[in-house]
């Protein structure tokens, strides 16, 4: 009897310590802390331009388009057909390595649109006949992981190679060339107050742009500057340019719960 009554106590032991089947209570799962470049579906930013105005984006369903493990952005209002700006793709893709962010839409948009009309500027007044080779489309580098002060990399480079027929006169044939090179640097981290909030970590990325265009052998070369801040876990909340300030006024993600 003492036996049973031992194995008895013993078995109530383990029920205690293991739970009792389907009476068994789960612990709360707590929300999963947002990407370290937030990608979730629904994920939205809200920003103020220098001159006041506000534009958003959000991230909507993987791009099957332009493969696996793509997301694109959605934005409001829509974007101009020829605006060329690196830091605001159609599609991104985050990997242990690298953000990176599809423009090769933009840059077609701006190749087949924007570069023949400057070209045509420049020769007033002529007819012309101008002709433009497809070019390859590389990533934008946004940034590689783990960010790291004073890092640089190569974060964009393509050229665009074309001819100019004159009056219709195949002799009076022109090569013309733009090539576009854009270095990163990661000159800081520091804490960063803007309307959206008070953020302790954030990363000030510096981007220089090249463009090389030339035309009847002699080159044109332009420089721009373009200053980011990138807080971790929330995304960029900054930019810099020669237009002023563009400040992140507020963000969500949406909650995601761990299996």
């Amino acid at each position: 009897m003492n036996k049973m009554r031992l194995i008895s106590l013993m078995l109530c032991g383990i029920f205690i310590l293991f739970g009792c089947g389907s009476d068994e209570t789960s612990a709360p799962v707590e929300p999963q802390m947002p990407n370290y470049f937030p990608d979730t579906v629904g994920s939205r930013w809200v920003y103020r331009n220098p001159d006041g105005s506000e534009w958003s984006r959000e991230v909507t369903d993987e791009n099957s388009i332009h493969g696996e493990g793509f997301h694109g952005f959605v934005y409001t209002p829509v974007s101009s057909e020829t605006e060329l700006d690196s830091l605001k793709p159609d599609v991104f893709r985050v990997t242990d390595s690298h953000v990176l962010f599809g423009i090769g839409e933009k840059i077609d948009r701006y190749v087949q649109n924007v570069l023949p009309a400057s070209v045509a500027d420049e020769l007033a007044g002529l007819e012309l006949d101008i002709t433009i080779e497809p070019i390859t489309h590389p990533e934008f580098v946004f940034c590689q992981l783990p960010l790291t002060v004073n890092f640089q990399w190569d974060a964009f480079r393509t050229n665009a190679n074309g001819s100019i027929v004159l009056q219709n006169l195949v002799l009076l044939q022109f090569p013309f060339e733009v090539e576009v090179s854009v270095k990163g640097e990661i000159v800081a981290v520091g804490s960063l107050e803007i309307p959206a909030g008070s953020f302790e970590e954030t990363y000030q990325i510096e981007y220089k742009t090249e463009i090389t265009q030339t035309l009847f052998s002699e080159a044109e070369i332009t420089q721009q500057r373009q200053t980011v801040w990138f807080a971790p876990h929330v995304g960029i909340v900054k930019i810099e340019d020669e237009s002023g300030v563009t400040e992140l006024i507020a963000y969500t993600f949406p909650e995601t719960i761990e299996n």
